[in-house]
């Protein structure tokens, strides 16, 4: 086990460098805002309900789980960039399901600040000052030792990279402590001050969350089913929200622009003003934003012939990109562009 640092453990910069110091973590926290900027806004506006009313729509997630869990959550970051191509969803969407996990009755994610997960600490005096390090900063310590059970060579390193989240709550620390003791091992502690020598980075924004880590496999899979059922239900809304705007507007719209060039038809423009009215009060009721669309209307529209049509030109995008592997996303966006 290890205790949090002393004052004596980690190297102290004098006054002048203090404000170097609070400088970077200004620029850490800023870099971090300016990557994510508008992301816990867009997840906000993206969906409707009120707390309380997710909480009664899954009232049956409440029941059959755990009442007390061996583990009292830790502490981890996942990758922005990384997880947008991994999944193909955008970070407002990926950040949207950490928030459907953090308002499910157990609480499986508590959402923290972004943050910047990846450490980088390079010694340009080479091996010996890394290892010289590890005797004042328990967290490069740490990291070596594991890569030293891993059976790496860590006496020929003279640079660190991993993450500093994860290393953080193994060790019991608090991250901003860490991350300050890992700055501050750029300043020399002798009287001349200056640089040590040694170059400290942070990188790769990332999601900030406490979650835990016991959940069995049964546990895992009703998690999962619970997302994919808030998807689903998120579809069907948006579809039928999409259908009643085009409804809407085809039934105010003229056969062409010299149908209205000379005349202008306010009845029109009042009924369009009512058609949006309407939407947006069924959109408050959730009752109205699920219902099923009527597939006489669709079909009345030609909806149903224009899907048949769509069909047929997906599949021949398809057969003449047969070399290439596209996902569902990839597709409704290139056909969106096009």
């Amino acid at each position: 086990e290890t205790s949090p640092p002393d004052s004596e453990e980690l190297p102290i910069q004098e006054d002048r460098d203090e404000g170097k110091e609070k400088t970077e973590e200004r620029k850490e926290e800023q870099a971090v805002n300016d990557e994510g900027a508008g992301g816990s806004v867009k997840h906000q506006d993206a969906e409707a309900k009120s707390v309380s009313d997710w909480l009664r729509d899954n009232e049956e997630e409440s029941s059959d789980w755990p009442r007390e869990r061996v583990c009292h959550t830790h502490e981890r970051a996942i990758p922005i960039q990384e997880t947008v191509e991994a999944l193909d969803i955008t970070e407002e969407g990926v950040e949207t399901l950490l928030c459907y996990l953090e308002l499910h009755p157990q609480r499986f994610v508590e959402l923290l600040h972004p943050t910047l997960s990846v450490c980088k600490v390079s010694c340009y005096d080479g091996p010996r000052q890394l290892q010289k390090i590890t005797k004042i900063c328990p967290p490069v310590a740490v990291v070596l030792a594991r890569k030293r059970m891993a059976g790496e060579r860590v006496e020929s390193c003279d640079q660190l990279e991993f993450d500093v989240v994860e290393v953080a709550d193994t060790m019991g620390w608090q991250l901003p402590l860490v991350k300050r003791g890992l700055r501050q091992l750029q300043w020399s502690t002798d009287r001349a001050g200056g640089r040590s020598g040694i170059l400290v980075e942070f990188s790769s924004p990332s999601f900030y969350f406490r979650s835990f880590g016991d959940l069995s496999d049964g546990e895992m899979d009703r998690v999962c089913r619970f997302l994919h059922n808030r998807v689903q239900d998120q579809e069907r809304t948006q579809l039928y929200q999409l259908t009643a705007c085009f409804k809407a507007f085809k039934s105010v719209a003229f056969q062409s622009v010299l149908s209205c060039v000379d005349n202008l038809d306010v009845s029109r423009s009042l009924q369009l003003k009512n058609l949006l009215s309407e939407y947006f009060d069924k959109r408050r009721d959730r009752d109205h934003t699920l219902k099923p669309v009527d597939i006489e209307e669709l079909d009345k529209y030609k909806l149903l012939d224009w899907e048949g049509q769509i069909r047929a030109d997906i599949r021949s995008f398809l057969a003449n990109r047969s070399d290439e592997k596209f996902s569902g996303r990839a597709v409704a966006r290139i056909f969106h562009g096009i």
